[in-house]
């Protein structure tokens, strides 16, 4: 196969920084070492917390990616004049659900169950979930931070029933099931942008149209995107 064409990737050894929550960061990874395959350019993909990343973002960092739309703004909006806007786009999406216990013993149908007695939810806050669950809220008996401390969580505490999540964990657990929320309220999307400091904007703009072709898209379905 022919390779791709060669971008100037900045000084010697310089990789290409992309930042993000830890949801998409699996997914983010394959991508960053399909492209290097491809164009010959090192990408380095750092995970965590917006909060906590923020200061490497705004100093380091030539493309940061969010796990959804709002959480990008959220972003921005407590960051101004990190994120090059004029280059922000959405790329797949991710469904969300609830992640049930192999063989769904509880029954579980609908988000409506979900508020029945003595059912226990794990929330993640990052997540944002709280207006998809409505009355179910009552039953959380565990919060975490993160999608990663929430699969640990999961894991570990088998007293929890019930996770509302993303599709893209239940690929990772694999020994669970998923009930998915059709319809457009079901589902969030990726967003990913150049920061304003990239030190290498045209490999990091080359990475972003990277990840909206069809290769890129192939690696996204394998993670449970849509």
């Amino acid at each position: 196969m022919a390779m791709g064409p060669v971008f100037n990737s900045g000084s010697a050894g310089s990789a290409l920084i992309v930042c993000g929550p830890g949801g998409p960061y699996p997914t983010m990874k394959d991508c960053a070492k399909a492209f290097s395959k491809l164009h010959r350019i090192e990408v380095t993909v750092l995970k965590g917390e917006p909060d906590k990343q923020a200061p490497l973002v705004a100093q380091d960092c030539d493309v940061y990616y969010s796990g959804a739309e709002y959480m990008m703004c959220e972003f921005m909006d407590s960051n101004p004049g990190v994120i090059d806007k004029s280059s922000l786009i959405n790329l797949a999406a991710r469904r969300i659900g609830i992640i049930v216990r192999q063989g769904n013993p509880k029954h579980f149908r609908t988000l409506s169950d979900l508020a029945a007695p003595g059912i226990n939810i794990l929330d993640v806050r990052l997540e944002n979930m709280e207006d998809l669950r409505g009355p179910a809220n009552r039953n959380v008996t565990l919060s975490v931070t993160t999608g990663e401390e929430g699969f640990s969580a999961w894991k570990s505490n088998l007293q929890l029933d019930a996770w509302v999540t993303y599709k893209t964990w239940s690929y990772q657990l694999q020994s669970c099931e998923f009930i998915p929320i059709e319809g457009i309220e079901g589902l969030r999307r990726t967003p990913v942008a150049v920061t304003r400091n990239a030190r290498q904007p045209e490999s990091a703009r080359a990475f972003i149209r990277f990840l909206q072709s069809e290769e890129a898209r192939v690696i996204f379905v394998k993670h449970g995107y849509e």
